[in-house]
């Protein structure tokens, strides 16, 4: 829990207090600063004097870049965009021109001495709210062309400035959902605690957060109507309860609360990790960087069985150099030493690379993402596999391929490794041989699992994506969050199926979804015979104790008693009798299911 200090002195404002759902377990006290924006998040940013001449030079090259942009548009022919397409990007083409529009704005940044994001947010707003409140249907509509312009403003001043330079260390971050590389970026300043109104327990964000000790909640609906930048707010990862305005009262009772109520000794072991009748298990970490491999190490973990290379994307705003990333990778590598490491290929999506400033996906999920936006960018998918193959030169390095469907795309893959290996011989330039593996987390890839075990040297079980299509169910979607079933018979039949098939092939398996680090599934896994199972380093500790203490045979017949289930609520009622009876010492007083 951070300090009181962080929040100043008792507000004057009424306490009231909102219930939400828990992602990620700690306490916080803190001052909210509230987070806007889809592409791009920011915040409300003073600009000092001095500063204000570049502010509004960035506002109007990010205009003249949108003006660019929808010239471009609106110039391709009706068949390549629709016949309707041409007039509505000249539309917005006069909103950009009308003098007011922009005008208001940058009379916003000067008077407020507000960054130009933030202005052309207020300016945007008012805007909406004046269309929204006409009578006439077809001008109330006119809107959504102005939140449109907005937005492509806002793409346009990406990366002309440090998004969240002046960020108050110790805030606590509120927003309508919280974007991953957003969180990867404000690492820096030590938020307190995460508040959003959208986000599920296997969204990207949440698991950095529990990465990173960070106290979460989610499912506050109007969240940014009910919280405002600068309310005092405590934030309870364990009840998922947000009280906002403490009294001195309220804050010396939360504070008495112990920081650790759910803690259990560290597990210590000199030899390795097995099950009571001698079932040897490999536990490894997910870390994006040597310091949390480290801790992770620390904690008992053999290696790194996810790193994340997207989150290099995050910090670089573009694609990483190639120098770049053979730095990277050396470096996570020479952490993992002889125990390896597991390098993902970018795991990012067409919207995150801001493809000029064209439309978002309507379904990002089922859209040009991973695997497939690598096969479509292929110099860049080229850069990143040569410099895998440089850095892999003495070190131990695996290459996982996220979200293939089939053999297809391995071939593919497999076909520009091959380039990359013939250019490196040409060039004389030595590099290493790594396995080539692939992320399991698309249905089809389950059946057709036999296949593509031919082509690999192993394979990673991504359960919180397979969870995600097997089901139809958006795992970032909070309305959907009870369809989100871990314990649903299909999904359990397809993890034992792709076990067994690893199994029958010899083939290393590594379960890396949120599943393999809570320990209310171990069991489940265990039993339906996971070797190697990969989490965050906070995880490591209860996990480890939990298979020291349980056996491989008692762990099989609760799983196969669940594979019998017809529905998640019997299976989960099965693995709860079997936890209570079995292992209840095992697990710390406080732990709950997580939802899915």
């Amino acid at each position: 829990m951070k300090p009181r200090e962080t929040i100043g002195e008792s507000s004057e404002k009424p306490e009231f207090r909102l219930a939400a759902r828990a992602v990620s377990r700690g306490t916080a006290v803190g001052t909210v600063v509230c987070l806007y924006g889809r592409t791009r998040q920011f915040f409300r940013r003073v600009v000092d004097p001095s500063g204000l001449r570049i502010e509004l030079e960035r506002f109007d090259s990010a205009v003249k870049t949108a003006r660019k942009q929808l010239k471009q548009l609106s110039s391709k022919p009706p068949d390549a965009i629709g016949r309707s397409a041409p007039g509505i990007f000249d539309a917005h083409l006069l909103i950009l021109d009308e003098g007011s529009f922009c005008e208001k704005i940058r009379a916003a940044i000067e008077s407020n001495r507000v960054s130009s994001e933030w202005a052309t947010k207020t300016i945007v707003d008012s805007y909406v709210a004046r269309y929204k409140a006409l009578h006439d249907e077809t001008l109330r509509e006119r809107y959504i062309d102005v939140e449109d312009v907005g937005e492509r403003i806002l793409a346009a001043l990406g990366g002309s400035v440090a998004p969240f330079a002046g960020f108050a260390k110790h805030s606590v971050i509120v927003s309508d959902e919280l974007r991953p590389s957003t969180l990867v970026e404000l690492a820096d300043s030590e938020p307190a605690a995460i508040i959003t109104q959208n986000g599920g327990w296997t969204s990207h964000t949440f698991i950095i957060s529990r990465e990173l000790n960070l106290p979460a909640v989610t499912g506050i609906s109007r969240l940014l109507r009910r919280v405002h930048d600068g309310d005092q707010v405590i934030v309870d990862g364990y009840t998922g309860e947000v009280v906002v305005n403490p009294t001195e009262k309220t804050l010396r009772r939360f504070e008495a609360l112990p920081a650790a109520r759910d803690e259990l000794p560290v597990y210590e072991s000199s030899g390795p990790l097995k099950t009571l009748d001698g079932r040897q298990i490999l536990v490894h970490a997910n870390a994006d960087s040597p310091s949390v491999y480290a801790r992770a190490k620390g904690y008992g973990a053999l290696g790194i069985g996810l790193y994340r290379s997207e989150y290099l994307f995050s910090r670089a705003k573009t694609f990483p150099s190639e120098a770049d990333q053979i730095l990277a990778y050396s470096a996570i590598a020479d952490a993992a030493g002889e125990d390896g490491v597991k390098i993902r290929t970018f795991d990012l999506n067409q919207d995150s690379i801001g493809t000029d400033g064209l439309a978002h996906e309507k379904n990002p999920a089922l859209g040009l993402r991973a695997v497939r936006l690598s096969l479509a960018h292929r110099t860049h998918i080229g850069t990143q596999l040569r410099a895998l193959l440089i850095a892999s030169r003495g070190r131990r390095i695996d290459i996982v391929i996220p979200m293939v469907s089939g053999v297809a795309e391995i071939l593919e893959i497999s076909e520009i490794l091959e380039k990359e290996r013939r250019r490196l011989r040409t060039k004389k330039i030595e590099f290493g041989e790594p396995r080539l593996g692939v992320m399991i987390e698309v249905p089809s890839a389950v059946i057709t699992i036999d296949q593509i075990l031919d082509h690999i040297d192993f394979i990673s079980l991504g359960t919180n994506d397979l969870v995600q299509y097997l089901l139809a169910v958006d795992r970032d979607n909070e309305s959907v969050a009870e369809w989100f079933a871990s314990l649903h018979p299909g999904v359990l039949r397809a993890i034992k199926s792709v076990i067994d098939a690893a199994t029958a092939a010899n083939k290393d398996l590594v379960i890396c979804g949120e599943m393999a680090g809570s320990p209310y599934y171990i069991p489940i896994l265990v039993g339906l015979g996971a070797r190697q199972l990969s989490m965050n380093a906070n995880s490591i500790a209860s996990v480890s104790r939990l298979i020291a203490g349980i056996a491989f045979e008692e762990a099989r017949t609760i799983a196969l008693d669940c594979l019998r289930c017809a529905t998640p609520a019997d299976a989960e009622s099965v693995l709860l009798r079997g936890i209570r009876e079995k292992w209840g010492p095992l697990f710390p007083p406080h732990f709950e299911l997580p939802v899915g």
